[in-house]
């Protein structure tokens, strides 16, 4: 148990040296720990700024939105209950008839256990 502690400690040490010599001090040089000067913007120029944003968001606004131009699905046609019944009571006699007559297979797939038992 010493070994593999040990082993593990020695596999450590170099992984985390690195990850200690690899870290700055935290400094930022000056020459480049700062932005280009700006000069401020007037309160005119801001003004102006505003509206034409505010003349291109009213046209975005007016605009075709997201969805728009997207016909919506046409519903189904309805089916009456009576047809739907007749149709439900045709099929279970189909499926009926097909599974006396052994066409169609007990599990579904060859894997099924069923299928396996056979020999």
């Amino acid at each position: 148990m010493r070994k593999i502690l040990l082993t593990a400690g020695l596999a450590l040490i170099p992984m985390i040296a690195s990850t200690a010599f690899a870290q700055s001090s935290g400094e930022v040089d000056p020459a480049q720990g700062k932005a280009r000067p700006v000069a401020p913007t007037t309160p005119a120029e801001r003004s102006e700024a505003r509206g034409e944003r505010k003349t291109t968001g009213a046209a975005a606004a007016r605009g075709p939105q997201i969805g728009e131009g997207q016909t919506q699905p046409t519903a189904a046609p309805k089916v009456s209950r009576e047809d739907r019944k007749a149709a439900n009571s045709k099929r279970r006699a189909a499926t009926g008839q097909a599974n006396k007559s052994g066409e169609l297979s007990r599990g579904g797939n060859t894997d099924a256990p069923e299928q396996q038992k056979k020999p």
